[in-house]
């Protein structure tokens, strides 16, 4: 019988990733590790981007969700003003296809580790290219004010891979700094 995912409390010591970020899963499971860090690998390209002034419209968080009803992985990314955009992948290119792949078997484990009457039909993850986590309680990132319930409420995410203290969820959580002049 598989274990059930969410929700899970956070081991003190070992992986808590401190108040500002979220709840870790309490088990190793290497399957779930592994293909959590592939996928992180994988979407890193996506996220990197130059410094300098188009940084503040490259990606900072990349959400990968899966519809049962529909085929395929389907990407959102959110910037540094939390504008959100949708990610087409391209068939034709190894980078798209990696994530696509990573990202499905990792929606696929998650899935189903939650009981049959209790799965969800849409899930999705999210991720910075150092840590991956899920929203048990909301798990379809491409609803509307998903990352703003998100940040209103980080606990209420699940770390499948633990997010690094400088990675982009981390940024995100930062205190905004007002357009107004300091005197």
């Amino acid at each position: 019988m598989a274990t059930v995912l969410p929700p899970r409390t956070a081991v003190p010591g070992r992986d808590d990733p401190g108040a500002s970020l979220c709840e870790t899963v309490p088990y190793r499971d290497t399957l779930l590790d592994t293909v959590a860090a592939n996928f992180s690998h994988a979407i890193q390209a996506l996220l990197d981007a130059p410094d300098g002034p188009d940084a503040v419209s490259s990606p900072l968080l990349i959400a990968a969700a899966h519809d049962s009803a529909h085929r395929g992985v389907h990407l959102r990314c959110w910037d540094r003003q939390l504008r959100e955009s949708d990610l087409l992948l391209d068939p034709n290119r190894r980078r798209d296809r990696e994530i696509a792949r990573h990202a499905t078997m990792l929606l696929d484990i998650v899935r189903n580790r939650w009981p049959v009457a209790a799965r969800p039909g849409r899930i999705g993850i999210v991720g910075d290219g150092t840590g991956v986590a899920l929203a048990p309680e909301d798990p379809w990132p491409l609803a509307e004010g998903w990352i703003d319930r998100r940040l209103a409420n980080p606990r209420g995410l699940v770390a499948l891979k633990r997010f690094s203290p400088d990675g982009g969820l981390a940024m995100l959580r930062m205190p905004r700094r007002s357009r107004g002049s300091a005197h």
